[in-house]
Formats: structure tokens, C-alpha cells, sequence
């Protein structure tokens, strides 16, 4: 019987407010590990945005590593497992979209993080106060792109939809993350199952885009800090991760 970990990046293993992961956090994930259990990162990030993560984070040897919300699946040794790519039609539809509507975009590819449409000055800042880093601004030129968050308001998403019927898509209050069809945390987190032969899977997010993977998980997890949609759909509801929240349960539960 193996058992599979799945962990959310930011709000669940990463504290945005301080940009920081604990040191117990680090050493309850090598426990899991060295008990014979499987551990999983599943982000939204690309591969670019883990690279100013504190090195602990960066150098962790996750199992594998579902990115660009499901998209993209590395293994231990960061080679793909696979890629999912929007389809090129679905990406000239959103570039005109948004250049028509002058609103900024973000798209990501195998190497590279890029603005499709000029970034201002706050969107710039946003950005790295999250990151730690920004995109460069690149037009989109039929590049195969896993990834496309639209910085959109929540009234103005619907104008958008339409354009989106083969993609699937995470709306926040002033975002859309765009992926291929069927492609999302859970999707791959099910890839994984049957890949490293997992029976039971736990998951630990934050955010509404891990509103599915919670709810379909064996053991779904969602940390104090998380959205109260994502607390209505959890099993339990543990720790800030600004508190060791996941080491805490994990040690509490007997599971380290």
C-alpha cells in the first residue's frame, strides 16, 4: 500500500508574507519519504517561478512535480513526464482578445515566462511581490504555451469565456488561469496515481483552484489560511503555514 502526498505551493507549503518554507516543513516531508510514501508538489507555478524559491524548496526531491496547474509533470531528476499545450487557435484567440480589450496577460512555456501584452507598472509589481521575480515581455508568436493567466475582472470573464470552450479554467476575482481541456490538479494528481501505482491519496492546498483536488482526494486537507470555499469542501482544516500547520498535524496524527 503506498500512499501519496500532494502539497500546494503557496498558502500551503510556502508563506507568501514572509517568502519563506519552515525547516520542519522540509523535515516532515523527508519523513514521509523515508517512511516509503510518495511526495508531490502541485502548483500552479511554472518552472520558472520556483526559481526564487528558498533553496530547501528548490532542491526538495519530490517524486514528481505537477506545475502550470496540472500542464506540465516532472519527475525527481526534472525531466518531463509530460506536457499538455493550448491548443495554437485557442492562444491567438486570447493574444487578440486581450490586445483588443488592453488587458495584460501572462503565458509560459517549456523555458520561458512571458508577458503577451505589455505589463504596467502594477501589474509589474504584483507580480514579483509574489514571485520574486517577473516575466519578460515577449509577444506571442505560436509558441507551444502550457499556461495563460488573463488579468481580467470577475464581470468582465464572461467576455472571455466563450473564446475558452476546449480550455479549462480557474477563475479568481481578478484572474483566469487558462489550460488545455481536462487539464487541471486533479487530472494530473490522477496521472500520478496510476504512474507511481499510489492507493490512497492525500491532499493539502490553500486556494480555490484546489477546490477539486480537496474534495476528490482520499484525505483532503485545507490549511487555516485557505479560502473559505476550499474549507466548506475539506476533511480537515489544520494550521497556518506561517504555524508549521502541515508539521504540526503530521506529527499530532502519528504520521511522522
Amino acid at each position: 500500500m503506498t500512499t501519496g502526498y500532494f502539497f500546494d505551493l503557496d498558502g500551503t507549503l510556502y508563506s507568501n508574507r514572509t517568502h519563506s518554507v519552515s525547516n520542519h516543513t522540509i523535515e516532515a516531508l523527508s519523513k514521509l519519504q523515508k517512511q516509503g510514501n510518495k511526495v508531490f508538489l502541485a502548483t500552479s507555478r511554472t518552472l520558472r517561478e520556483l526559481d526564487h524559491l528558498p533553496q530547501a524548496m528548490r532542491d526538495f526531491p519530490f517524486d514528481a512535480r505537477i506545475m502550470d496547474g496540472g500542464s506540465r509533470i516532472m519527475d525527481a531528476d526534472q525531466n518531463d513526464l509530460r506536457c499538455v499545450f493550448l491548443l495554437p487557435e485557442t492562444m491567438r484567440a486570447i493574444d487578440a482578445f486581450c490586445k483588443e480589450n488592453h488587458l495584460i496577460y501572462r503565458y509560459s512555456t517549456c523555458s520561458e515566462n512571458l508577458w503577451g501584452t505589455k505589463p504596467n507598472l502594477y501589474a509589474h509589481r504584483a507580480y514579483f511581490d509574489l514571485y520574486l521575480c517577473a516575466p519578460f515581455y515577449k509577444p506571442y508568436q505560436e509558441d507551444k504555451v502550457l499556461n495563460v493567466l488573463v488579468f481580467i475582472k470577475a464581470e468582465d470573464q464572461k467576455k472571455l469565456r466563450p473564446l475558452l470552450k476546449d480550455c479549462g479554467i480557474v477563475h479568481f476575482d481578478h484572474a483566469m488561469e487558462i489550460r488545455a481541456n481536462h487539464v487541471d490538479k486533479i487530472e494530473a494528481i490522477q496521472w500520478c496515481k496510476e504512474r507511481f501505482d499510489l492507493d490512497t491519496l492525500i491532499c493539502f492546498g490553500d486556494g480555490q483552484n484546489d477546490i477539486e483536488m480537496i474534495r476528490q482526494a482520499d484525505l483532503g486537507i485545507c490549511m487555516q489560511n485557505g479560502h473559505p470555499n476550499l474549507k466548506k469542501v475539506a476533511d480537515l482544516v489544520i494550521g497556518d503555514v506561517s504555524e508549521d500547520g502541515i508539521y504540526q498535524f503530521l506529527k499530532e496524527s502519528h504520521r511522522i
